[in-house]
């Protein structure tokens, strides 16, 4: 007998998505293209963004389907 795999909370998934951005910028920082602070806090808002939208739509209740 196989369960259904438990899900993450929403916030360990964006803190996970975070720190892929910061390793992602400290890997570009060593490059010949690095990412401005701009930049930078551009990714990290959209993220932010993201997982708002995410949380806003789990929020809502469900529809019921018609028979």
């Amino acid at each position: 007998m196989s369960t259904a795999p438990e899900m993450r909370p929403l916030a360990d998934c964006e803190e996970d998505e975070l720190v892929r951005v910061e390793a992602e910028f400290a890997r570009r920082s060593r490059t010949l293209r690095p990412w401005s602070t701009q930049d930078y806090l551009a990714r990290i808002a959209a993220v932010h963004a993201r997982f708002e939208h995410m949380r806003r739509y789990q929020s809502k209740p469900a529809r019921a389907v018609a028979a």
